[in-house]
């Protein structure tokens, strides 16, 4: 047994002492990524709305690693989530998850554990599934699409960029070599995001992984600017878009690295950034003109579990 695997096994063995853990076969089986777009849009929306609620997020680092938590209710009378864990880079190389997470349900009722639920495949499912509603939302006509980033999430966000956008050409970036069985094309040479359309960035990097201009139209999402020591996106390359939007603006610009840093600059194109809830609720615009470069922010809410905890239990045998 790996240290992965046994790291799994120890999980399961505490879920069960308190509340059933669902494993992240029982997720994959429950989750598709158009059913799980609506339902991460559905909870911005109701999150503008003041129907689903959130506590402070709470991040700590150490150097490139970071711990995290945070509570959340998707809805008035859904159940309380809590979800804990870490992103720690080097676990790659002891063969344990580079970001861990648990996210514990609490019965709306009693307040006791009922459930505890894989927290990685979780994020994965609702990262991937706002990444693709703020895409589809944000961006031109995608003709070629750039994945910077080959690891859990980079992987994820290809296989959804094929069914929902059908792209001509896509992209990986990669530091190292990749053997993967995706269908696309792989590169270590940055420079090619120039030929993209729209760019995912799927890091854990602390230094900035976009450092120039993008060209005019292109739309650029970042999920690993999640702290304030992470910047996938320099301050030069920020300054100069046209808008910036984030699952919520309060958050990015406390918790996104990128944005925390641009803000603290006097000079840039964009005045604020905007929450996606908002432009869902049709009370902001998003795109207004081909030529505009447009980024989005990923830290991750509390809010988007407990949606995904609701759409597992509702749509489960447990």
């Amino acid at each position: 047994m790996s240290q992965s695997e046994a790291f799994q096994s120890t999980l399961t063995d505490m879920a069960s002492a308190q509340g059933k853990f669902i494993g992240p076969l029982e997720v994959d089986s429950i989750c598709e990524i158009k059913k799980v777009m609506e339902v991460q849009k559905k909870v911005f929306i109701d999150f503008a709305n003041s129907k689903a609620v959130m506590g402070p997020r709470a991040i700590l680092t150490q150097n490139e690693n970071a711990q995290f938590s945070y509570i959340a209710r998707a809805s008035e009378n859904g159940p309380t989530i809590v979800k804990f864990g870490s992103v720690i880079p080097s676990n790659e190389k002891r063969d344990l998850p580079v970001v861990q997470t648990t996210i514990a349900v609490l019965n709306q009722l009693t307040g006791s554990v009922d459930y505890f639920l894989d927290g990685e495949s979780v994020t994965k499912w609702r990262t991937v599934a706002a990444s693709m509603a703020a895409a589809k939302e944000l961006s031109n006509p995608v003709k070629t699409v750039g994945v910077i980033g080959l690891g859990h999430q980079g992987i994820a966000h290809i296989k959804a960029v094929k069914e929902i956008f059908s792209p001509k050409k896509i992209i990986g970036f990669a530091r190292g070599d990749k053997n993967l069985d995706l269908d696309i094309e792989i590169s270590k040479d940055l420079g090619l995001v120039n030929q993209c359309d729209l760019i995912f960035v799927c890091t854990n990097s602390i230094s900035p992984v976009i450092t120039s201009v993008l060209n005019p139209g292109t739309t650029c999402i970042s999920i690993g600017s999640f702290a304030p020591n992470r910047l996938e996106v320099s301050v030069e390359a920020l300054a100069n878009a046209d808008k910036v939007f984030g699952d919520d603006a309060k958050t990015i610009s406390e918790q996104a690295g990128s944005v925390v840093s641009t803000l603290a600059i006097p000079k840039r194109k964009w005045d604020k950034p905007e929450s996606i809830g908002e432009l869902y609720n049709q009370r902001i615009k998003g795109r207004t003109t081909v030529d505009q470069v447009i980024y989005y922010f990923s830290v991750g809410l509390g809010i988007q579990d407990a949606a995904m905890a609701e759409f597992i239990l509702q749509n489960g045998k447990f």
